[in-house]
C-alpha cells in the first residue's frame, strides 16, 4: 500500500512564540534492539526533536554507545530509513521536528534522494561532500543544523549565523558520551554566539545525560539539551527504561 506524505514539514516547533525550553532526543534508526514502536515514547514525553541517527562506516564523533548502535543497524544508513522513521513520528504527532543526522559518506544520500518529512539535517563529515548532501536537502525544504564543537573559532561563528533550523553546541569536548563535570564555561560560549550574530536557536549536547547539567546548561542560557548515548542506553533497558527517562528529562526542561 502506497502512503501518503505530507506536502507541507509541520515539525520546527523550534519556530513556536514562546516555544519553552526545547528537548532533543536521539533515536539509532534501523538498530532491531530498539524497534520503531519505541517513537511512540518519545511523543508522550513531548520530545521537540528527534535526531534520527542513521548508520555509518566511520562514525567519528560518536562515542561506544552510539557508534555501537550504528553497527547493529540494518540498513546502509540512507535517508530513505530515516524518512520511514519520520512518517511513524508524525502518525504519533503531527508538530515533532524529525531531524536525520547522518555522516558524509556515499551510502547517505544522492542527487536522486527524496527529503519529504525531514525537517532539519545535521551532517558531519567532510567538509566538499557534507556541502553537497546539505544543498541537496536544502533544495527540498530542509533546514540546516549547525555543528560546532567545543573548541569553535570564529569563522565557526559566522556559519553558526547562517544556520536554518538551530545551533547544535559541543557541551563537553571529547566524543560522545556520558560525563558527570559540568561545563564552566559555557554561559561565555553562549554569549559569543549570540555577540556573533546566531539568532537561531541553540541547543547544547553531547555529555548532557543527568538533571543536573541539563539545568546548567539550561541556566547558562542554552534554548534547549540534546540527550543522546543515555538515551539509547535507557532504550536497551527496555521501553519502560525509556520512558522514565525522557519523562523526567522533559520535567526538567519544562523546569521541574
Amino acid at each position: 500500500m502506497t502512503q501518503t506524505l505530507p506536502s507541507s514539514r509541520p515539525g520546527l516547533r523550534l519556530d513556536a512564540v514562546n516555544r519553552g525550553a526545547l528537548l532533543s532526543a536521539y533515536y539509532p534508526v534501523g538498530d532491531p534492539l530498539v524497534p520503531t514502536d519505541r517513537l511512540a515514547i518519545y511523543a508522550r514525553a513531548r520530545v521537540d526533536i528527534v535526531e534520527l541517527g542513521l548508520k555509518a562506516v566511520d562514525p567519528f564523533a560518536d562515542g561506544p554507545v552510539v557508534a555501537q548502535a550504528m553497527a547493529r543497524a540494518a540498513g546502509a544508513g540512507r535517508v530513505g530509513e530515516a524518512r520511514r522513521a519520520a512518517l511513524t513520528l508524525r502518525g504519533h504527532d503531527p508538530a515533532i521536528t524529525a531531524m536525520a543526522f547522518g555522516y558524509a559518506e556515499p551510502t547517505l544520500s544522492d542527487a536522486g534522494t527524496d527529503w519529504q518529512v525531514i525537517d532539519a539535517l545535521l551532517c558531519l563529515g567532510e567538509p566538499a561532500a557534507r556541502r553537497r548532501i546539505e544543498a541537496e536537502a536544502a533544495a527540498q525544504g530542509v533546514r540546516r543544523v549547525s555543528f560546532l564543537t567545543y573548541a569553535f573559532e570564529d569563522a565557526d561563528v559566522d556559519r553558526a549565523a547562517m544556520a536554518e533550523g538551530f545551533v547544535f553546541l559541543q557541551y563537553s569536548p571529547g566524543l560522545t558520551g556520558l560525563r558527570q563535570d559540568l561545563d564552566p564555561a559555557l554561559s561565555a560560549r553562549l554569549r559569543r554566539l549570540r555577540q556573533g550574530g546566531v539568532a537561531r536557536p541553540i541547543v547544547a549536547g553531547i555529555g548532557i545525560s543527568t538533571p543536573d547539567q541539563m539545568r546548567h546548561a539550561l541556566d547558562a542560557g542554552a534554548d534547549g539539551i540534546v540527550v543522546g548515548s543515555m538515551t539509547v542506553m535507557k532504550a536497551l533497558e527496555g521501553a519502560a527504561a525509556l520512558e522514565d527517562y525522557l519523562m523526567q528529562t522533559r520535567a526538567v526542561v519544562d523546569g521541574g
